[in-house]
């Protein structure tokens, strides 16, 4: 989801105090702290500016280019004043600062923006050419830091944060909140309330230290000197009665709760705080692990992380405002093994900090007071770790300390936050002190750094659609990644993964779009992989595989005059843009639909068609040939999306545009959905899709739009609108007036859910397939809603056969060659062949593999653990393929280099360890047989067996032992002994006992492979023979092995023979029998058999007599 690749930058205030201090005497602030300590960091709003303050002054910085704009130092006569700079806190509209100092006075400090531009180039030459980088293009605007007024709180500030126009803050003496207006003119119009009054707190002694409010939820959050959370709404007007608290000083839950939204706190109106703790709500003490320190809220998928004192995030759902939020996750650090007992910091010292959630909501950033920073999914996946224990950093021993000159955050962080887009990460070091001359971390006494990280993300934190999310599409800050896409193997009739083709192909955005059009907003790559839409601030431009060119406008004024809202989708050659029309005369604005040739220009004049749309396009996806639409009045609109080839004939080739040409591609509506039951927020939805059961996501006629379930992802969990059956006299989704609660059933598939996919192509039995990835793992749910009458002779068992071969695909029986036949044990799944020459036969009936109903999903539901995470998955390749985050440190470079790696996943073995726990032997068979010409197809069956194998002998209850039919669904292959005696090899011997009673005994699996003229698989039987046998009786074996593989004339076996036998036989006489038999089998005729003199066997022989006789 997000991974830190490349290396970390610190910015330095050097350049600008230097400018400034020319003036000033030597001596003038020695006394001061120094300017590079910076005490806090405050992003805006959206995050394109951020202001920085040290104890002396306040600077204010533009993010692209990063640079400071402007600062004000104040005078030491000011200091002395009204305090040294504390805290800073952000007007919503980025128009004005407070700056909280040491003194309890809040300075207003008004931003003032001319549209001027700062850091113009001047050359000499009009004409010379220069690139800037992303969003540089005309550089930031002018702004400057104006002093307005300064604010006494004569109670003490303990913190504070900020609605739209109005300041709030928690007051120390006494513990009140107060609430003052941003107008400099208003200041004395401020409303208070005493904390212990509000009837909020379990204790009534308890005083705020943080308060955070959100804009999206519209809800503010409190955290307490106990350690307490507590979930807190505006009522507005309510009157005393309903504010009365209950005899203890607490209210009661249920007047505690609102009924309806919370109103947005002013100063203008009445404020009435009500709420209700929701972590630490014990009456009792709190745990000091357990105690809050910060807190973030998510907006988007409506959840509080909660960081506490002992490193452990809480995570809390909160979906509505009458009840309080319960909790969901937990995230918690694993610790570094050995490293971790190198640190000498203390159990308190894991205490967090700081976090952060991506301003899409799919990630969160933890920094640590003394444990560096990680990153997590937004549902639990740790995505990226960094602390000062890690073993990278101890390359001068064990003993030593650990050498880290320059990237100071590994060691604490005190501040952090995302910029625009998400692709960096700007983090704040903790300060420290220099207690020892040789300490490295030490550049300055307490002294901090300010730091960017940079982050590749996935482009489905964006904008989640169906090929995004199959394929491996990243976005960094200046280009995209692209998985693959050159050999593609996807695609190709390869049995195997090439681990040389695995790559990340970097392609840079046009710097001519991304220098104006920084950050890009939507990503959207073809069906195909070979061509990626992009949507900046204004436009979008697209990228063609083939020709590695990108598309944009050639008419910079139409560029500007649009901007995509609500997605990119690529049908064939078609792109399609929800956008959103600027500068339209009139108030209303203007949303349309356009659709572009990627063979065209981008201009106007090439647009194939647009449809007009009366609201807000908010999400647009593709399923088959049909268009979803998703649009801010909560309604979903389906397009059927025709080409010329499909609708120009002898009947309609009169449809004329305005230029007099036919049109290649037009939209038609045929369906509309509202969702006014089923989403309460229509921001919170983040993909839609059609799902069918006999054809996914694939869409081809009217008839299966009107049949189709309806998928939707909002709030984190993934929901399915099943149809009722229809009215013939209804006819209400055409007149517009459909209702969701009429026409559909709502279930919900999954909870926790971070993105999904549904399986395009069929794989034999696997005829649908919802891929669901929840932070842990990836969900299965194969065959959802099916119907029982697919008959096995329906199914396909190659997923290659359609496709064709390439001079570098193995022969169709690569996986095949020299591993014997199926049946080799003597069982049977399916019915007996018509003739003993044939060794697979067709299977009858019908399929069992199915989910039939929502009520048996837990059932039917197959769970991918995995350790890392998936960023797209090869169906046909049996495969989920996922990122790692990765480090490299040097001590002759100083810095981090972070890095990301491929890893991959064999799903085959779980979804055959699903089949035959269900019972279903032949669609296991089916199914496998698909997969049976992959080079790596052995290894999954062998997976299989360990993982059974395991399971049983730890005497875990929760199924019945299913290893007996687990070695008879390998019968039914010819891998079926290689896998047995290769598990065995990699498994402890105490299992052996257990494997061995159901397969049967090893000597006659020996007998069975030397039958059959498996002699490779037999020498891997010898050695579970020579540890379960004596010496005498596998000597024997062995010869009678040896004899066969001079027979077949395969000498490297004899060779590997000889040195096993000296390897186990101490006396000798065994390798003297073995040498003898090579002896008398070698024939001087034949050019590969070792002859006398080369082997120089006989001498041999005569050692080992001599060995023998002493």
């Amino acid at each position: 989801m997000y991974w830190l690749n490349g290396v970390a930058s610190q910015l330095s205030l050097a350049s600008a105090l230097r400018g400034n201090t020319t003036s000033k005497p030597q001596d003038a602030d020695k006394h001061f702290r120094q300017p590079l300590d910076i005490v806090s960091v405050e992003a805006s709003p959206h995050a394109s500016l951020f202001v920085s303050c040290t104890t002396t002054a306040v600077y204010l910085w533009s993010v692209k280019p990063t640079a400071v704009l402007s600062f004000v130092e104040r005078s030491e006569k000011h200091i002395n004043e009204f305090g040294a700079n504390k805290h800073i806190m952000w007007k919503p509209d980025a128009t004005a600062i407070v700056i909280l100092t040491t003194k309890n006075y809040l300075l207003l400090y008004a931003i003032l923006s001319f549209e001027q531009r700062s850091f113009e180039f001047n050359f000499p030459h009009s004409h010379h050419a220069f690139v800037t980088g992303p969003g540089e293009g005309g550089g930031p605007r002018t702004m400057l830091l104006k002093f307005r007024l300064a604010i006494r709180v004569d109670a003490g500030v303990a913190c504070g944060t900020s609605s739209d126009d109005t300041l709030i803050i928690a007051t120390q003496k006494p513990a009140a909140i107060q609430c003052i207006s941003w107008n400099p003119h208003e200041v004395n119009s401020t409303q208070t309330a005493v904390q212990n009054k509000l009837g909020i707190f379990v204790n009534a002694s308890e005083k705020m230290v943080s308060i955070v409010y959100d804009k999206a939820m519209n809800v503010s959050v409190w955290i307490t000197d106990a350690g307490r959370v507590y979930f807190v709404q505006n009522g507005g007007s309510m009157n005393a009665r309903q504010r009365r608290r209950s005899s203890s000083g607490r209210r009661s839950s249920s007047s505690a709760s609102m009924n309806g939204s919370p109103t947005v706190p002013s100063y203008k109106d009445m404020i009435s705080w009500t709420g209700t703790c929701f972590h630490g709500e014990e009456e009792e003490g709190l745990d000091t692990g357990k105690q809050a320190t910060c807190v973030a809220v998510n907006g988007k998928f409506s959840l509080i992380a909660v960081g506490t004192k002992s490193g452990k995030v809480y995570v809390y759902s909160a979906n509505n405002y009458i009840s309080a939020p319960t909790l969901s996750h937990e995230f918690t650090r694993q610790p570094n093994g050995p490293a971790d007992l190198r640190s000498t910091t203390h159990a308190a010292e894991n205490s967090i900090k700081t976090l952060a959630w991506t301003s899409d909501g799919y990630a969160l950033a933890v920094g640590f007071e003394r444990r560096g920073l990680s990153v997590w999914s937004v549902y639990g996946h740790p995505l990226a770790s960094i602390n000062e224990t890690d073993d990278i950093f101890y390359s001068r021993g064990d003993a030593g300390e650990p050498y880290l000159p320059q990237d100071t955050y590994v060691k604490g962080v005190s501040s952090l936050f995302w910029g625009p887009g998400n692709h960096q990460l700007f983090v704040l070091s903790a300060p420290f002190s220099n207690d020892k001359s040789d300490d490295y971390f030490a550049v300055e006494s307490e002294g901090t750094g300010l730091f960017t990280l940079p982050f590749a993300k996935s482009a489905i934190t964006s904008f989640h659609n169906a090929d995004n999310a199959r394929r491996g599409l990243l976005q960094m800050d200046d280009r995209i990644l692209l998985y693959n896409y050159g050999g593609d193997y996807q695609e190709n009739n390869t049995t195997t993964i090439d681990p040389d083709a695995v790559l990340w192909t970097q392609v840079l955005y046009p710097p001519m779009y991304i220098t104006d059009h920084w950050p890009i907003r939507y990503a959207s790559i073809s069906p195909d992989g070979k061509f990626v839409a992009v949507a900046g601030r204004r436009g979008l431009a697209h990228y063609n595989t083939f020709s590695n060119r990108w598309k944009m406008f050639g008419n910079q004024q139409q560029e500007q005059e649009f901007l995509v809202r609500g997605g990119l989708a690529w049908y064939k050659n078609i792109l399609i843009a929800a956008c959103e029309i600027l500068n339209v005369p009139g108030a209303a604005k203007v949303y349309e639909l356009r659709l572009y040739s990627r063979d065209n220009n981008l201009d106007n004049a090439y647009i194939l068609y647009t449809e007009t749309l009366q609201h807000a396009p908010l999400y647009i996806s593709i399923c088959g040939s049909y268009l979803l639409v998703y649009t801010a009045d909560n309604v979903l609109s389906v397009y059927n999306i025709i080409t010329r080839s499909e609708s120009i004939n002898a009947a309609n080739a009169a449809i004329m545009n305005g230029n007099g040409n036919v049109n290649v591609a037009r939209l038609e509506r045929v369906r509309r959905v509202a969702f006014g039951n089923v989403v309460a927020r229509v921001t919170r939805v983040r993909g839609i899709s059609l799902f069918g059961s006999h054809n996914g996501d694939q869409m081809n006629s009217v008839g299966d739009i009107i049949s189709a379930n309806i998928i939707i992802l909002v709030d984190g969990k993934l929901i399915m609108l099943i149809p009722r059956v229809p009215d013939d006299d209804d006819d209400s989704d055409l007149t517009g007036q459909a209702n969701t609660q009429a026409q559909y059933d709502l279930h919900v598939l999954s909870d926790k859910t971070e993105y999904y996919w549904i399986g395009r192509k069929s794989i034999a039995n696997l005829w649908t397939s919802i891929w669901v990835v929840d932070g842990k793992g990836v969900k299965v749910y194969a065959n959802l809603l099916r119907s029982d009458d697919y008959g096995f002779n329906t199914f396909t068992n190659d997923p290659f056969e359609s496709e064709p071969s390439t001079p570098t695909t193995p022969g169709i029986l690569a996986a095949r060659a020299n591993i014997g036949r199926p049946y080799s044990l003597g069982f049977r799944i399916g019915p007996e062949p018509l003739s003993p020459s044939m060794s697979v036969v067709e299977m009858d009936g019908y399929s069992s593999w199915r989910i039939p109903s929502i009520r048996q999903l837990d059932d039917g539901t197959i769970y991918i653990p995995l350790d890392f995470y998936p960023h797209s998955m090869l169906l046909e390749k049996g495969v989920v393929i996922g990122i790692e985050q990765g480090m490299v440190f040097k001590e002759s470079l100083g810095f981090m280099i972070y890095k990301m790696s491929s890893k991959t996943h064999l799903f085959i073995h779980h979804i055959l360890q699903h089949l035959l726990r269900q019972g279903f032997e032949e669609d296991a068979v089916v199914f496998g047989r698909a997969y049976e010409r992959l080079i790596y197809f052995g290894h999954s069956l062998e997976i299989l067996l360990h993982t059974v194998l395991e399971e049983e002998t730890e005497n875990r209850p929760h199924h019945d032992p299913i290893l007996p039919l687990v070695i008879k669904y390998l019968d039914q292959f010819p891998h079926a002994l290689d896998v047995i005696v290769s598990c065995a090899r990699k498994t402890e011997v105490a299992l052996w006992d257990h494997l061995f009673s159901v397969v049967g005994e090893p000597k006659d699996l020996f007998e069975l492979c030397l039958a059959d003229g498996r002699l490779r698989t037999a020498t891997s039987y010898l050695i579970i023979l020579q540890t379960m046998q004596p010496l005498a009786v596998g000597g024997k074996d062995t010869i009678r092995l040896l004899q066969k593989a001079m027979d077949v004339e395969d000498f490297e076996l004899c060779k590997e023979l000889v040195r096993f036998l000296s390897s186990i036989d101490n006396s000798g006489k065994t390798v003297q029998e073995a040498l003898e038999v090579i002896k008398t089998r070698m024939d001087p005729n034949n050019p590969m058999s070792p002859n006398t003199e080369d082997a120089q066997v006989a001498k041999v022989v005569q050692s080992m007599q001599g060995l023998t006789s002493t």
